[in-house]
Formats: C-alpha cells, sequence, structure tokens
C-alpha cells in the first residue's frame, strides 16, 4: 500500500492497515524499552503498568521531541520514511516534521497506552474506524472503539510532538494522563467525549480558495474565550493566510498548502486538549 493515506483505503486495505498495526505493537514497545535503557531510565520502573506511569513517561518524550527537533527534509525526501511505523506512513503527516527518532518514541508510547487503556477498558475492541460517529475523521483508521468512543491512539501524541519540535507549548504529563483518563471513561460510556458523540467538535467544508469551518455550537457560547484562542494559533499556523469570524461558530480559512482533512485534524486535535473537562 505504500503510503496510501488511510482516507483513500479500501475496505479490505483498512483491515490490512489494522493488521499491521496490531503486529507492530510488541516490536515498537521492546524498542521503547531499549531507548529508556540506553537513556539510564529503569524501563520496569517507567513502564509499571499503571495509568500514572503515563505522566512521566510523557514528560521525558516530550524533552527528546523538543531536543530531537524537526528533520530538515521534507517528507518526500526523507530516506528514513519507508522505516517508519504503519501510523505514520497512512496518517496525515505535514513539513517540517518530526524526525525518525521522534516518530519511534511516539510508536512506542502509543503501544504501551493500548496496553493500558485495554485493560482499563476491556470493553473495547480493535477495529477499523468508520463513520458511525458523526464525521469525526477517523475513516479507516486503526482505533480501540466501544459502543460509545473510538480512539485513534496516536492523534494526540504526535499533535503534541509537533508542538515540542516546533518550539511550541507540548501537552504536559499531567495533561497526556488527563486525556487517557478521560479516554477511558469515554470507551466506558462516561464523560462528555462519550456524551458528544454523535456531534463532531468541528466541520470543514472547501470552498473556492477557503475553507468554511464550523464548530460546535455549544463551544462559543460556553467558551468564548477558547474561539479566539484558537482563532489566534489558527494564524500563527505555517500557510495560513487570515481567519475571518463570520458568526458565533463559524470560521473562514484562507491557508494555502492545507486541505480539508488536515484542518479539520488540526482544529479537532486543538479543541480536545484545550477544552474544558
Amino acid at each position: 500500500m505504500g503510503d496510501l493515506l488511510y482516507e483513500w483505503m479500501t475496505a479490505r486495505q483498512a483491515a490490512d492497515a489494522l493488521d499491521a498495526y496490531l503486529a507492530e505493537r510488541g516490536p515498537a514497545l521492546e524498542r521503547l524499552r531499549a531507548t529508556l535503557a540506553e537513556h539510564g531510565l529503569e524501563p520496569d520502573e517507567m513502564l509499571d503498568g499503571s495509568l500514572y506511569s503515563v505522566s512521566p513517561l510523557w514528560a521525558w518524550i516530550s524533552a527528546r521531541a523538543a531536543e530531537l527537533g524537526v528533520d530538515p527534509r521534507p517528507l518526500t525526501e526523507d530516506p528514513t520514511r519507508p522505516a517508519w511505523p504503519s501510523w505514520a506512513r497512512h496518517g496525515k503527516l505535514v513539513d517540517p516534521h518530526p524526525p525518525a527518532a521522534t516518530i519511534a518514541l511516539l510508536d512506542g508510547f502509543v503501544s504501551y497506552l493500548g496496553q493500558l487503556v485495554g485493560d482499563a477498558a476491556p470493553e473495547a475492541t480493535w477495529q477499523v474506524g468508520e463513520h458511525l460517529i458523526a464525521d469525526h475523521p477517523l475513516l479507516n483508521y486503526p482505533v480501540l472503539g466501544s459502543d460509545h468512543h473510538h480512539v485513534f491512539l496516536p492523534g494526540i501524541p504526535l499533535y503534541s510532538a509537533y508542538q515540542s519540535a516546533h518550539g511550541r507549548s507540548p501537552m504536559t504529563g499531567t495533561e497526556m494522563l488527563a486525556h487517557i483518563r478521560r479516554t477511558v471513561d469515554a470507551l466506558h460510556g462516561e464523560g462528555p467525549e462519550a456524551a458528544a458523540v454523535e456531534e463532531p467538535l468541528v466541520t470543514v467544508v472547501a470552498e473556492v480558495d477557503c475553507f468554511d469551518v464550523g464548530l460546535r455550537e455549544d463551544i462559543p457560547t460556553l467558551y468564548p474565550q477558547i474561539v479566539e484562542q484558537l482563532i489566534d494559533e489558527l494564524c500563527d499556523r505555517d500557510g495560513v493566510e487570515s481567519v475571518h469570524r463570520y458568526g458565533p461558530a463559524a470560521l473562514v480559512v484562507d491557508v494555502s498548502g492545507w486541505d480539508e482533512l488536515r484542518l479539520k485534524l488540526w482544529c479537532t486535535l486543538w479543541l480536545q486538549r484545550h477544552l474544558p473537562r
């Protein structure tokens, strides 16, 4: 399948991609254990199987991602890309991108998360993502899902690693732990994520030379400052020329080099991180 995006896969290809993702989990976790040991850390202590262990582990990974920065080569010229995990090759990465060493750390981390979340929510199973929950952009992705919630585990860690690589504010260990706890609750059918699964945080429609972005209607009412913060940070991203707010929950975004999927993923992940819980 090469680097075919998940969204473009057939049902058979998506099933094969799920098998590939699951087959990579054990080796990725072993590589993370080896990397921790190489840096003088005790793998059995860092990966003790508790949800709390997510916090110090993520703090260390974030610090390493900041040190490693971005790869100087574009994705199309990065010779390490064929050896990346399947979720990174089939997912929507953009330039400037984190280097292979950071991708490998994330790969081990999401393997560990899969074990922790699976143990905490045994009713969840590995599935091919479908458009069953509103229009959340998980079509064909390998997801851990229940009747209440689906999660693509690399999504939030990858977003935060980009923040680290670009010298911006990444998620702290405490924030990542809170995200994982919310994920477990949602898989159980509890919390705001499970309650709001039928309505996406963001909808994006491509227009001529711009995108119409709609936020979930309760967001500007309950958290007006969040919308202004989102606009400010979106304006600071490479390629974004302007963001015009023409209604409480409606934006027009003029951005070059982005497509509908990239904009929706960025806005969704940003809101997942910043909305109060």
